[in-house]
């Protein structure tokens, strides 16, 4: 693994150097135990062997005594480090993954746009796995084989140094061979993760889309696309296993031409049967381990390509950051007064999305945001939990521009209702409670009574301790968007934020959860989006926005009379009201397409 890497390592090992000085001792003890075995099988080798030597049974029984004596230290010692090594690991792992997590959670709304979440997905599983499995064994091995090896290698020495130095011929080719296997099983494993990120992204976006697949009945077509990206996978992942299995057979080659060359000039130079046996043990005990350290070498760089992915995300820094001097808001009595002065805004990859916006939300005032889809509206609403920041100007809380207020602080006086409902899987209870955990369940009970969601909850098989499923599948979308709002009202926020939160009601309950609303907005700031007239006609003034300029404002008589965007989007949604009713409605929806 790069050096780079491993110095990252570091500090996520430092809490355990102790279990891992211990781990590192028993691979020492592991490999000089290797080491002694053989200086105590050459020595009791020959009287054994030796016929006319008195009390050779004897001996032997010694000999067997001793070995099982060491056969269990040795076990106990294995034990040890490989589970210390495995605790150890498992631990630096979970820690990966808690700093992983945590990272995403403060990287940015851009970030994540510009991310498909499969390919976050992998981050947070593949490449970790891929780390797990490759660097046990490494961290096992990469003490122990070194230490076995020399003590082998002494051995040797000791039995008959010129064989030794014989040996030496056949090392250049395996670390030949252990280079250019190691930099090519790099490049195989990083095309192997890029290619699981890849499926793991399709079953995401699969899986997520399975209802529209089954209604449009696109099961095969969607098979083949799976079928293509899975061969895809198998391509990729079997060329790095194609050079693993290639270089351990070559290695065992180089290692076979060792022995024949051992016994070639042991037998020539008049070496004793048991010293040439015991050289033999040596040796092959040492080319084990020699092809150990190769394969660690091989291990380390597939972990390099999984590891610079994890360490890629790590490095990658928010757009939006707190100042090193950032006001908390929780320390201050807030108001709730907004303020957009001259903000533009554009996306980073995209044209400028809101040219020079200004206005102003008095505390307690309810200001609403209407026009045509793209037009920018959704675009504002972001601006104000700071999910984003403007290109130039600023939006700005009770006079304090956003960038200079801690974001936490910002967000734990904000409420919102979206128009696409984002419940958890958990019960009821837990999605009412989301943004207030720590609610009693009278007033989590109260909080659905408002929003009009009490009633079909306790028609639920558990009531608020039902579970909704995942994206609250079990429950219609009139009854998520029920809970959405029963979760902002029990939030009590000072600014509240309604994305289109009556679009999926019908009309008796759109009228129930609007008189809910009202009651909300009352004493709080509130920037309404909304496709209903029924929801922002008495709004105190009503933004237009047209291609992210600011078309006309006012109360909606006063832009009625104007006769400009807003009356023109009023009169056409009152003739679709009255073809699709009979009669024009008093309060007719505003269908001015979806938010920007």
């Amino acid at each position: 693994m790069n050096q780079s890497y491993l110095k990252r390592l570091l500090p996520f090992l430092k809490p355990h150097r102790t279990k891992f000085v211990i781990a590192i001792v028993c691979m020492v003890l592991s490999g000089l135990l290797s080491g002694a075995f053989i200086f105590l099988f050459k020595q009791v080798l020959t009287p054994i062997l030796d016929p006319d030597v008195p009390d050779r049974m004897e001996k032997l029984m010694l000999f067997m005594g001793i070995v099982l004596v060491w056969a269990v230290a040795r076990a106990f010692i294995d034990f040890w480090r490989q589970y210390l090594v495995e605790e150890i690991w498992q631990r630096v792992l979970a820690n990966l993954r808690e700093r992983l997590f945590s990272h995403f959670m403060q990287l940015s709304m851009g970030f994540f746009e510009k991310q498909r979440t499969g390919e976050l997905m992998s981050r947070l599983t593949n490449d970790l796995s891929a780390l797990q499995g490759i660097m046990i064994t490494a961290i096992v091995s990469i003490v122990r084989s070194p230490i076995e090896v020399v003590a082998m290698l002494s051995a040797m020495f000791y039995l008959n140094w010129k064989l030794t130095l014989w040996i030496a011929i056949i090392l250049p080719p395996i670390a030949f061979l252990t280079q250019r296997a190691g930099q090519r099983i790099r490049r195989a494993v990083a095309e192997m993760q890029f290619q699981l990120g890849e499926l793991t992204d399709f079953f995401q976006e699969k899986l997520a889309a399975m209802r529209l697949i089954q209604t449009f009945g696109t099961q095969a077509r969607e098979m083949e696309l799976f079928n293509t990206e899975n061969e895809e996978a198998y391509r990729r992942s079997l060329k790095p296993v194609r050079i693993k299995s290639s270089l351990g057979p070559c290695i065992d080659f180089v290692a076979y031409m060792g022995v024949l060359l051992v016994l070639f000039v042991g037998v020539y130079s008049g070496t004793g049967p048991e010293a040439l046996m015991a050289f033999l043990l040596a040796m092959h005990r040492a080319a084990m381990e020699l092809k150990n350290i190769a394969g660690i070498n091989n291990q380390l760089k597939s972990g390099e390509a999984a590891a610079a992915r994890v360490f890629e995300m790590l490095d990658t820094e928010p757009d939006i950051a707190d100042a090193p001097d950032a006001i908390d808001l929780q320390q201050r009595d807030v108001a709730g007064r907004m303020t957009f002065e001259n903000v533009s805004f554009s996306y980073s990859t995209g044209p400028q999305v809101l040219h020079d916006i200004s206005f102003e939300i008095a505390p307690g005032e309810v200001v609403a945001l209407a026009g045509l889809s793209g037009s920018g509206k959704s675009t504002i609403a972001a601006l104000v939990p700071r999910l984003y920041d403007p290109t130039s100007g600023s939006v700005q809380i009770d006079g304090l521009d956003l960038r200079r207020v801690s974001q936490q602080s910002l967000r734990a006086h904000l409420g919102t209702v979206p128009q696409d409902t984002v419940l958890f899987h958990g019960s009821v209870r837990d999605n009412i409670a989301y943004g207030r955990p720590e609610a009693t369940d009278d007033q989590v009970r109260e909080a659905a009574r408002r929003a009009n969601a009490e009633d079909f909850i306790l028609q639920l098989p558990q009531g608020f301790d039902t579970p909704v499923g995942e994206r609250g599948c079990r429950l219609s979308g009139g009854q998520r968007q029920r809970i959405a709002i029963a979760r902002a009202l029990l939030r009590d926020p000072k600014v509240l934020i309604l994305d289109e939160a009556t679009s999926s009601l019908d009309a008796e309950s759109e009228r129930l959860v609007q008189d809910a609303l009202d009651t909300l907005m009352q004493g709080r700031t509130t920037l309404i989006i909304a496709h209903r007239f029924a929801t922002i006609w008495r709004a105190n003034k009503i933004i237009v926005l047209e291609n992210g300029h600011i078309a006309e404002a006012g109360t909606h008589t006063e832009l009625l009379e104007k006769k400009g965007l807003y009356n023109k989007l009023y009169q056409m949604q009152a003739e679709i009201g009255s073809d699709e009713n009979g009669e024009q409605d008093k309060t007719p929806q505003l269908a001015i397409g979806s938010a920007a």
